[in-house]
């Protein structure tokens, strides 16, 4: 009989060195994912949210109506932000200017109120209301609400990039 205590074999024994190698892999990996979730969820949110669920969910058939009549009217508009200037543009469906709207604009950034502002937009041309405005580089929400004399109501929702300026 042969004695093959003095033969060892390394390959198939568990180590403490394999078990420090798949706990960092575990983790390695764990952090990573978790590093985008946070990246992507950042990046993405749109800031959209209602203050109570329950009233918002109450609301929806009220808004989808405003929403149609809003349709039927064939209103079309461009919110632009040029230099230090916010102008709004406003057109019927035939692109016709829309002349004396009250414009006002409300606008904030996407994840907070601290930045909340409103302004009255004066029309400068026919369908074409302007006012200087500094907004810090970033995302913005915008919205607009045009109403004339007759009662007329059109709202909009823009969400703006402001990029950054070079000081001259």
């Amino acid at each position: 009989m042969e004695n093959h205590s003095h033969i060892t074999e390394k390959s198939g024994r568990f180590t403490g060195r394999h078990m420090a190698v798949i706990m960092v892999a575990f983790f390695g990996v764990v952090i990573a994912v978790n590093g985008i979730m946070a990246y992507v969820a950042v990046n993405s949110w749109t800031g959209l949210m209602a203050r109570n669920g329950y009233v918002a969910s109450q609301d929806f058939n009220a808004l989808k109506a405003e929403q149609r009549r809003q349709d039927n009217l064939g209103f079309q508009s461009v919110l632009r932000y040029i230099g230090k200037t916010m102008e709004f543009t406003l057109q019927d469906s035939s692109k016709m200017p829309l002349k004396g709207f009250e414009i006002t604009l409300n606008v904030g950034r996407p994840t907070h109120e601290n930045d909340d502002r409103s302004f009255i937009l004066k029309e400068q041309e026919p369908g074409i209301y302007r006012e200087k405005l500094q907004l810090a580089p970033g995302q913005w929400n915008a919205e607009i609400t045009a109403v004339d004399k007759a009662g007329r109501r059109y709202q909009r929702l823009v969400r703006l990039y402001v990029e950054k300026q070079e000081i001259q």
